[in-house]
């Protein structure tokens, strides 16, 4: 969806064995028998999310004065702690590279979502999938997980058409993740990154005759080919352009 920034009043209802987590800062205000009223205020933001569910634990971090919270189903309890760990560096690192987080919490949960995961103001979701403790906890978590923290600032601080210029945000928080794999794991890394998920997948699209521009509206492609042209070829710009104008001026661009 594409929204404008707005002030959200929210009073939900809901059964008092169901944990809540939302966007912007929520409070108990009236018990009754079997429900709960939580009264929810979340400003300034481009969408409000609420998740609710009976089997949800919490561990959280201070980050710069930020609460961040990983909200988990029970016996996920090595995938949620991966999940804190993995957003706390991101929202400590690019604090510090482009701006200040601009909410007092950021709630990473774990969801029966089909994506991989989706981005609300001051929340994400992160499909249950990766928190699988009966297995080693994927490596795809990570890079998810930073991926949808980068979008509090790609098009929930930094506004863009979602719908129409997808680009804008998606390509950029692309290879704003490389940016984070670079500084915690090293050059390497990034290289390893432009050249296996971004190159390789433009090459195939200008092989196979698919190559599309980036900058078109999300309904312009097909299921097959939106993820290659906007997830994987849109950030070669950002790397060229970074190649282009220095590394002092490109982060100036960030800020």
């Amino acid at each position: 969806v594409f929204t404008d920034v707005a002030f959200f009043d929210v009073r939900l209802t809901a059964p008092s064995s169901m944990q809540l987590v939302a966007s912007g800062t929520c409070v108990p205000a009236e018990e009754e028998a079997s429900t709960t009223t939580w009264f929810c205020a979340a400003a300034p933001m481009r969408d409000f999310n609420a998740v609710l569910g009976t089997t949800y634990e919490t561990t959280s971090q201070e980050v710069k004065g930020i609460t961040v919270n990983s909200v988990f189903y029970a016996g996920h309890e090595e995938g949620g702690q991966a999940a804190l760990d993995f957003a706390s560096r991101a929202l400590e690192l690019f604090s510090g590279r482009i701006g200040a987080y601009p909410f007092a919490e950021l709630d990473v949960v774990e969801t029966p979502t089909m994506a991989g995961g989706i981005e609300y103001p001051g929340l994400v979701v992160i499909n249950q999938s990766y928190y699988d403790s009966g297995q080693r906890v994927s490596d795809r978590m990570e890079w998810v997980v930073v991926h949808e923290v980068l979008h509090q600032w790609w098009y929930s601080l930094v506004g863009n058409d979602q719908v129409d210029e997808p680009w804008l945000d998606e390509a950029l928080v692309q290879y704003c993740t490389a940016l984070y794999y670079e500084e915690v794991y090293g050059t390497e890394a990034l290289d390893i990154v432009v050249e296996t998920s971004f190159q390789q997948a433009y090459a195939e699209l200008q092989e196979t005759g698919r190559d599309r521009p980036v900058g078109l509206p999300v309904s312009a492609y097909s299921r097959r080919d939106y993820a290659p042209v906007v997830y994987q070829k849109g950030p070669l710009y950002f790397h060229d352009l970074r190649q282009e104008v220095g590394e002092e001026a490109f982060w100036e661009i960030l800020e």
